[in-house]
């Protein structure tokens, strides 16, 4: 007779979960799944390997994964925006533009420029709110509006060129907090 036994019960922890998928990690971190996905695509944050692989994705143990959601609630401040980050989301942003002004428009093109465009949006989001920060926000702020693929061509290249105008105070900015280049030696 093939008879199933329960999971042993153990001293229930409300915010604790025996198994955690991506969306379980971004909601114990506060945080969206779009950047528990990206940390874990760049091996960034420590995140620790999931201990398998589901046709849904990565699943972790509760014991492998929440001394790191632990460590990871005790150091985590809002830092400010690096310049490098500014600047590549101002390099995105002008490749983005460059293939919108061209006719006819390369779509697999324009739709590889906003993916990777896409990919700063978390990084972005977790930064501080200081004048740097905001710019590069606004600077992205057309992804925001817009799927995968925009439908009104005409209407988000407006949107676009018209966050461009703000692109010089922030590279500036974004400069500013560079390490100075006769220094790296």
């Amino acid at each position: 007779m093939n008879s199933t036994r329960p999971l042993p019960v153990e001293e229930a922890d409300p915010y604790r979960e025996r198994f955690y998928g991506i969306a379980e990690i971004a909601e114990a971190l506060g945080l969206n799944r779009q950047l528990v996905t990206a940390w874990r695509r760049r091996r960034s944050h420590g995140i620790p390997e999931p201990d398998a692989e589901l046709s849904s994705g990565p699943i972790w143990r509760g014991e492998t994964v929440e001394p790191w959601i632990d460590q990871l609630r005790d150091r985590r401040e809002t830092q400010p925006l690096t310049g490098e980050v500014a600047l590549k989301a101002a390099r995105r942003m002008l490749r983005i533009s460059a293939l919108l002004l061209e006719q006819p428009i390369r779509l697999r093109l324009l739709s590889q420029a906003l993916a990777e465009a896409r990919e700063l949006i978390p990084i972005v989001d977790e930064a501080d709110d200081d004048p740097l920060g905001q710019g590069v926000k606004q600077l992205l702020s057309p992804l925001r509006r817009v799927g995968d693929e925009p439908k009104d061509l005409k209407a988000f290249r407006q949107l676009v060129l018209a966050e461009l105008a703000q692109l010089e105070p922030l590279i500036g900015m974004a400069a500013e907090s560079l390490p100075d280049p006769e220094s790296g030696g």
